[in-house]
Formats: C-alpha cells, structure tokens, sequence
C-alpha cells in the first residue's frame, strides 16, 4: 500500500511555472514533474522540519503564490503515500494554511540554490547535514516581530541559500 501515488493539485502562477519549475526540469534533465519533485523531496525531507521548527506556528496565514503574477495555473503532481502523508503531518504540525505551500517552498528553495550555486554545487551541500543552531541563531538575530509568516520563511531560506556552505557540516 505504501507505493500507492496520490495525485495532488496545487496552483502555481504562470511565472512560477515558465520560468521556476521549467528551468529545474532543465537544470535536473528529468522529464516529469512528479520526478523532479521526488527528487527534490529525497533531498530536503529531513531538512524541511527542522527549518519550520525555526519559524514554529505558521498561524494559518495564507501563503502568497505570486505578488507580480495574477494569472494562476492548476498543476498536478503524482506523489508517493509516505511522501504525501509526510507534507500532510507538516501541514498539521506548523499549522500552516495548505499543504500546497510546503509543496511550493521546496520548489523555490531548490530554484533559488540552484540559480546561486549551480546544479551539482547546490546537490552537494543540500545534501550534508545542517548545523541548525547556527542558522536558528542568525534568523532570529535577523528577524523583527513585525514579520509575517510569509516574509518569515522567505527571510529563513533566502538566509540559508545565501550562506548555505557555511551552515553545513563539512565531511
């Protein structure tokens, strides 16, 4: 039963997928979005807790799809049931507004690394191990309470892309 896929539906702006999600179909040389996806997801899953426990309750807040582009696109995405029931704990545990959201910070996470760092430098320090305190300690220092959730996690993982190699442990 574990290898049943869940189709899942989200919306992403029409930017959003010209320009984000076809450049790391590109970058990735995959074919598929759900196989972009899973591959991004084996990736960062470990990593994506620990960085929402940094921002803790999301309040609910609706997340922000695109402040430049009005126009919206349905998409569609065959994930596994772990992987599903996994974005769904989140979902429940940080209380944020949709699963979708989540689903969209990976995809922007990955697109923003990958613009900084290249293809096989950002695969090489997304997949070591987070020195978390180091980063809690800096967004903190960084963030004011006047903050949203919305700008909370943009702060956090533009934090983390920017200075990535130095929140990594070195092996």
């Amino acid at each position: 039963m574990k290898n049943k896929k869940h189709l899942f539906h989200f919306i992403v702006s029409e930017s959003m997928n010209n320009n984000v999600i076809d450049f790391l179909l590109k970058e990735f040389k995959i074919n598929t979005f759900s196989k972009l996806f899973e591959t991004m997801f084996r990736l960062v899953n470990k990593k994506i807790p620990k960085m929402k426990r940094i921002i803790g309750n999301h309040c609910s807040e609706y997340a922000v799809i695109d402040n430049t582009d009005d126009k919206r696109l349905d998409k569609y995405l065959r994930i596994s049931e772990t992987d599903y029931l996994q974005i769904k704990r989140w979902h429940s545990l940080y209380n944020e507004f949709g699963m979708a959201s989540t689903v969209r910070d990976i995809i922007l996470f990955f697109y923003n690394g990958v613009a900084q760092y290249g293809l096989e430098g950002f695969l090489e320090i997304v997949s070591k191990k987070l020195k978390i305190d180091k980063l809690k300690n800096d967004f903190l220092g960084k963030m004011t309470q006047l903050l949203n959730v919305t700008n909370r996690k943009q702060l956090l993982y533009s934090l983390l892309i920017e200075n990535y190699p130095k929140y990594v442990y070195s092996t």
